[in-house]
C-alpha cells in the first residue's frame, strides 16, 4: 500500500514539474515497485530451490527474470530523460 500511495502523490505532485522531470519521478516510483518485486521473487525461488521444486523455480525465474527486464527497461527510459530533464542550478555547476 505504501508504494502505491507513494506513487499517487508522486503523480499529483507531477502536475507542477516539466514534464521530462514528473516523468522520471514516476520512472522511479514503478522502478520502486519493480525491486520490490525482484526481492519477492528471488526470495521465493531461493526457497523453491531450497524445497527441490524445480518446475516452481522455474516458473519464478520466468518472472524474475521479466521484472529485471521491466527495471532495465525503465532504466534506459530514464537515461533518455535524463538528457532532457532540466538538472538543478547545484547539480549543474558541480559539472
Amino acid at each position: 500500500m505504501g508504494l502505491v500511495e507513494e506513487g499517487q502523490q508522486i503523480i499529483a505532485e507531477g502536475e507542477k514539474k516539466e514534464d521530462a522531470a514528473a516523468d522520471l519521478a514516476l520512472i522511479g516510483a514503478a522502478q520502486r515497485v519493480e525491486h520490490y518485486e525482484i526481492s519477492a521473487y528471488t526470495t521465493a525461488k531461493n526457497l523453491a530451490q531450497q524445497l527441490r521444486h524445480s518446475a516452481v523455480v522455474a516458473l519464478l525465474s520466468k518472472s524474475l527474470a521479466e521484472e529485471e527486464n521491466s527495471d532495465q527497461l525503465l532504466n534506459q527510459v530514464s537515461r533518455s530523460l535524463m538528457s532532457v530533464a532540466r538538472m538543478p542550478t547545484a547539480l549543474e555547476q558541480a559539472e
